[in-house]
């Protein structure tokens, strides 16, 4: 009897931790291995209407200040879109809450699915897509994904923004560049 107490225990922990959002940043990064990323040294921000901005305006001003640093390590310059940059730069952004239930019964003994012992957890998941454009082929050619659980701490969301976006660019397919 007392194995099997511990069974059922160890069942609701995993079940307990299986059932809790994980943390860990989800970061995608796709790119058109055909081209050189090496012809390209100017950039600008697209500068047409986004219909998915990044709402909050501090992290917006600090997504583009992470990634004017990415680019600009990789010795590429920022120019204004009428001066004919190689690339063009988008950033669109979004935010859902998202509710999950633990159904862990609190005295450790049995899961109790469909009764009132289950605990609601409520978090926001926050998405950042970042695109870059060439402009002579008119095409997406580098496009990074990432998502996450964000803070009610804006600190936090703010250097989440830089680990994101570092995350991203370790796959630009172009190195930093040497001095």
């Amino acid at each position: 009897m007392l194995r099997i107490m511990k069974s059922i225990r160890l069942m609701a922990l995993v079940t307990a931790v299986l059932l809790t959002p994980a943390a860990a940043q989800d970061v995608k990064v796709n790119y058109n291995p055909s081209k050189d990323f090496s012809t390209f040294h100017t950039y600008a921000w697209g500068q047409k209407p986004n219909p998915n901005p990044v709402q909050n305006p501090a992290l917006a001003a600090e997504v583009r200040t992470q990634i004017d640093a990415q680019l600009k390590s990789r010795g590429m310059k920022m120019v204004a879109e009428s001066q004919n940059p190689d690339l063009i730069l988008v950033v669109s952004g979004g935010s859902k809450k998202q509710t999950t239930y633990s159904n862990y019964d609190p005295s450790g003994t049995i899961l109790t699915a469909g009764t009132d012992y289950g605990v609601a957890r409520t978090s926001v998941i926050g998405a950042l897509v970042v695109d870059i454009y060439d402009v002579k082929a008119k095409q997406v050619i580098w496009r990074a994904t990432a998502l996450d659980i964000l803070s009610k701490n804006h600190e936090k969301n703010l250097k989440l923004v830089d680990s994101v976006i570092d995350k991203m660019f370790q796959k630009y397919p172009y190195p930093l560049a040497t001095n």
